[in-house]
């Protein structure tokens, strides 16, 4: 068997922050806590890929992401500790960073690695199965097929049962939440917490800040691995801080914050961009009664990341 559950401590702990100026109860699910390759929530999406590639006779893991991919980075860990080959794919943009932390950390877990320009993905990911292929594996590719479309079940799984255990968390602890928020980024996060909701019947509105995407292409990823559903999907843009990667002072102010008052690391890219945001969309839009859960989606290297760029801007 492929699966040893141990890898990941599930369910993970829920982190009462304390309270907003506006009146807003802020708890905090600490998927960084995973346990495994500094956490986040491509463990549990990384999980779920890993079962349906052995469900599918795959023995060739293959990942895409930018040069700080999370996943990128998972997928190479969760990999090695499996002894399963993998390759990941990672796209590089004139005047980008390459020099990450994840990509580091991938490298060293002996993942293959070949480089492509984002414009070129599709096609190079055609190449790269074709290739081994011809050296008689039985690729996966976590997308699905070349153009990122077929495996949205398998990923949708991982938030659909970490749906579950919230609701699990709740009932245990008496808080009935009004909100969860998180950075929303791929979607399939934000889409399997839409289909647990469904299933369960569920009354939180699931809110997703988006890390880059617009509205229209974000939506239409939600609701690709939420699967089928009439439900309205909460995707807010107005907090992208100009895109990918981009971050402004108050971003940095609710990094600052965060790590001095609670001692946990959030990034510029996804958890401190979508923290930023949910506290502007309650100052905004929050009647103060609200009871709100952010789920803390990892991305530590991204942190350090962020520290070795403020060093440099220092000049130190």
């Amino acid at each position: 068997m492929i699966m040893r559950k141990e890898l990941l401590l599930e369910p993970t702990p829920v982190q009462y922050l304390g309270r907003l100026p506006g009146g807003q109860d802020i708890f905090m699910k600490r998927d960084d806590l995973l346990g495994f390759s500094f956490g986040g929530n491509k463990c549990r999406i990384g999980m779920a890929f890993l079962e349906d590639m052995e469900q599918k006779g795959g023995d060739f893991m293959v990942s895409y992401g930018s040069p700080g991919s999370n996943l990128n980075r998972t997928m190479a860990g969760l990999c090695k500790s499996r002894d399963i080959p993998c390759l990941i794919l990672v796209s590089e943009e004139e005047g980008a960073s390459s020099k990450t932390f994840n990509r580091q950390i991938a490298e060293r877990t002996g993942a293959q690695l070949a480089v492509c320009k984002k414009s070129h993905v599709a096609e190079t990911v055609a190449q790269v199965l074709e290739e081994l292929k011809k050296k008689g594996h039985r690729p996966y590719y976590l997308y699905g097929n070349q153009y990122g479309t077929g495996n949205e079940l398998a990923a949708r799984q991982a938030y659909r049962k970490a749906y579950h255990e919230i609701g699990r968390w709740e009932k245990d602890s008496g808080v009935k939440l009004t909100h969860i928020f998180h950075a929303s980024g791929t979607g399939m996060t934000q889409g399997g917490l839409v289909a647990g909701k469904r299933e369960a019947g569920g009354e939180e509105e699931i809110i997703g800040i988006s890390v880059a995407r617009d509205k229209d292409r974000g939506m239409e990823a939600v609701r690709r691995y939420a699967g089928e559903g009439n439900e309205a999907i909460r995707f807010e843009t107005d907090y992208r801080c100009g895109g990918y990667g981009l971050y402004d002072s108050s971003i940095e102010d609710v990094i600052e914050e965060m790590m001095g008052r609670h001692g946990i690391a959030l990034d510029p890219v996804y958890t401190g961009k979508a923290y930023a945001g949910m506290q502007k969309w309650l100052k905004q839009y929050g009647t103060g009664d609200e009871r709100v859960l952010f789920i803390h989606t990892g991305g530590l290297p991204l942190y350090f990341d962020y520290l070795s760029g403020k060093q440099a801007e220092n000049g130190s």
